[in-house]
Order: structure tokens, then C-alpha cells, then sequence
């Protein structure tokens, strides 16, 4: 007897051991597809190390790049690289893709099957996505619960174009390559409620059918994606909380992506440690359970992409519009321009919100690298002194 509990012991740990390779796949796939990303697509010579380099000059100054679209494709030209190539660098260090993204890049080979199991929830999607936006946007509950932030808690939202303010444009292809890194710089945020939201579901739950716990935990991603997405889709206004009592500025999207990050995070590891393990001590199916998370954490990117793809990008500019204009009515907040120059920090009003966006105020995209070198000269007469909110 005690031989035959050595037996099944020895046997528990060897299935544990599989299904924690398994679950280790997508870690040793992602290792050599961000190796390959960042030396063959973007490039490692002289030329893109010393574009990147200037790149990363502008950020440092907190200026906007497209403020210097004129100079940076000269740039580009005189050190031959392509303008897609010079694009997509520009891209990677606004929105650069860590080895979570490439995660999620397996995905790709087993494509049809995910896609064909995806597709109830994406169909299932797409009328609780109109009814949220509905409830979050068009019914206001999204700028009213910001305005409360200001009056309750006695912070102050104002408007700060991050570096990376119009680099995606709108009128660009689906296609092109750095507007689908900017896309998928997002796609984790959305793809990783979909296994919390299995693990949620398996952990509380313990259903014996497997048709049904899916399906919960289908409406439950569902939901989590609807609220989350498209809060963070009109967050991309760039509207910044300001705490002055506690010298704090944080951009509101950040805010939210402070909460969001610890318990998705944290919640992922606990619930997979502990189903993991749960399963093994049960002696349940390790190896089953670990392919089971990843057919689901590869449901959740099909899901994921969809959305960023089929709802953001197509739709998320008239959701952007409709929540800026219910900002500049509701808050009228200031836009700013926070610069750095020879190690000094400038927060300084430009102008009202509403002028921001109609351009009607804005040095343009004809800087050069002496404005750069010379700041905040190249504000010189855009700057106004902010009206004092006491008055």
C-alpha cells in the first residue's frame, strides 16, 4: 500500500511538472519573436540606433514628436532608412511592446480554430458594447463621475497632449505596421480580464459542466471588456488629475491602469497558482487544466484584437470626440505643455482645451531641432498665464 501512494504521489508531480512546461510554452515562443522584432523589423544599426536617439531627445524635452514630422523625415532620409521602418521605431518607444504582448503571438498558428470558438462571445459582444457605451457615454456617467474627482476630492483635470498626441492618425491604413503596434500596445489590458474572468468563474464556481462555466465567464469577460475598453478608449483624451495639495499629476488613463494592473496581475498569478495546484492535490487532470488555459487566454486575444481592431479602431475616434466635447462642457479644463530643458521642469498653460483640439492655437509641426535645444522659445507667443481659479 504505502508503494502504491509513492506511485500515485511520483505521478501527481510528473503531471504538475508537464502542465507547468505547458504553461511555460508561450514564455519560451515569446523570447525569440521579441529578439526577432526588435532586430530584423525595427533594426539594430548605426542608423536606427541614431534615429532612436533622437527620438528619444524629443521625449525627454515632454515635447509632442509629430510637432517635428517635418524634421524627422529629413532626418530619416539623410540616414536611409525607410519611412515605414522610421515610423514604426517612433512607435516603439511611444508604445513599446514588452514580452507580454509576444505572449499572446502564438495565437497566430492556431488562428482558425480560436476564431471559430471566439465568435459566440465576439457576436454576444457587440450589443453589450453599444448598451454600455450608451449607459458610460451618451448618458454622461463617465465625465460625471471625473467631475466628482474635482469636487469631492478636491482635484483639478486639465489637458496634457502626451508624446505621443496625433502620431496614430486616423486617415492611415488598417494595415500599416505602426499603427497596428500602437493597437496592439493595448491589447493585454483587455485579453487578461478574459482569463481572470475564467479563473473567477472556475475558482467559485466548480461547475461540473464545462459548456456552462464557459458561457459565465463568457458574459462575465464580456463585461469587464465592455466597461473597461471603452472607458479606457475615451480616456485616451489625455485629461490629467491634478493633486495639488500632494504635488501629484497623473494622467487619469494611468489612474486607471494603476488600479486595474495589481488586481488583474496579482488575481492572475493567485487563481492559477491555486487552480494549479487544487487540481493536482484532487488528483485532477493538470495537463488538461493547463491547455485549457491557454485555448482560454488565446480566446481572450482573438476577443481582445477584435475589439481593439472592429471597436477602437473604427469606432473609438467618435467616442473619443463625444467625450472631449462633454469635458470641455463639463470641465473646460486648460491644456498645458510640460517640458524639460537643460534639467529644469516647465508646466505651463497654452491654451483653453477646446483650442487644443481645433488647433487654433499650436506652434504646429514645423519645429527644428534648435527650438528643441531652446525651450520654451519655441512657445513664445502661445503661452498665456492661467486664469485664477479662485476668482
Amino acid at each position: 500500500m504505502p508503494s502504491g501512494c509513492n506511485m500515485a504521489s511520483s505521478l501527481d508531480v510528473e503531471n504538475l511538472l508537464w502542465a507547468i512546461g505547458i504553461l511555460a510554452l508561450p514564455l519560451l515562443l515569446a523570447l525569440p519573436a521579441k529578439l526577432l522584432y526588435q532586430t530584423v523589423i525595427l533594426g539594430v544599426g548605426p542608423a536606427e540606433r541614431t534615429y532612436r536617439g533622437t527620438i528619444q531627445k524629443i521625449l525627454d524635452s515632454g515635447m509632442q514628436v509629430e510637432q517635428f514630422r517635418g524634421v524627422l523625415n529629413d532626418e530619416a532620409r539623410r540616414l536611409g532608412i525607410k519611412p515605414g521602418r522610421a515610423k514604426l521605431n517612433e512607435t516603439d518607444l511611444l508604445y513599446p511592446l514588452s514580452l507580454t504582448h509576444f505572449l499572446l503571438t502564438p495565437m497566430i498558428f492556431i488562428l482558425p480554430i480560436i476564431g471559430i470558438i471566439s465568435l459566440p462571445i465576439i457576436i454576444l459582444g457587440i450589443p453589450v458594447l453599444y448598451a454600455l457605451e450608451v449607459i458610460l457615454i451618451r448618458r454622461r456617467v463617465l465625465i460625471n463621475l471625473i467631475k466628482l474627482l474635482e469636487t469631492w476630492f478636491g482635484k483639478q483635470v486639465i489637458h496634457i497632449p502626451d508624446a505621443g498626441y496625433e502620431h496614430c492618425s486616423s486617415d492611415a491604413k488598417v494595415l500599416d505596421a505602426s499603427n497596428i503596434a500602437v493597437h496592439f500596445h493595448k491589447v493585454p489590458r483587455v485579453v487578461f480580464l478574459g482569463l481572470f474572468s475564467w479563473l473567477i468563474i472556475h475558482w467559485t464556481l466548480r461547475l461540473d459542466s464545462v459548456i456552462v462555466e464557459f458561457v459565465l465567464s463568457g458574459l462575465f469577460y464580456i463585461l469587464l471588456l465592455g466597461i473597461v475598453g471603452i472607458i479606457a478608449t475615451a480616456l485616451e483624451s489625455n485629461l490629467v488629475l491634478v493633486d495639488p495639495a500632494r504635488g501629484r499629476i497623473i494622467p487619469i488613463a494611468d489612474w486607471l491602469d494603476s488600479m486595474l494592473t495589481p488586481i488583474v496581475g496579482l488575481g492572475l498569478l493567485f487563481l492559477l497558482g491555486r487552480d494549479l495546484m487544487s487540481e493536482a492535490r484532487d488528483g485532477g487532470n493538470t495537463v488538461l487544466f493547463s491547455a485549457t488555459v491557454l485555448m482560454v487566454l488565446y480566446c481572450a486575444t482573438a476577443v481582445g484584437m477584435t475589439f481593439q481592431w472592429g471597436y477602437t479602431w473604427w469606432h473609438g475616434k467618435s467616442v473619443r470626440k463625444q467625450f472631449e466635447v462633454q469635458a470641455i462642457d463639463k470641465l473646460n479644463p486648460q491644456s498645458y505643455d510640460l517640458t524639460r530643458n537643460r534639467g529644469r521642469i516647465q508646466l505651463n498653460v497654452r491654451c483653453t482645451m477646446a483650442e487644443r483640439l481645433s488647433n487654433d492655437i499650436a506652434p504646429g509641426k514645423n519645429l527644428t531641432f534648435k527650438d528643441l535645444d531652446n525651450l520654451p522659445s519655441a512657445h513664445e507667443g502661445v503661452l498665456k498665464n492661467p486664469q485664477n481659479p479662485l476668482e
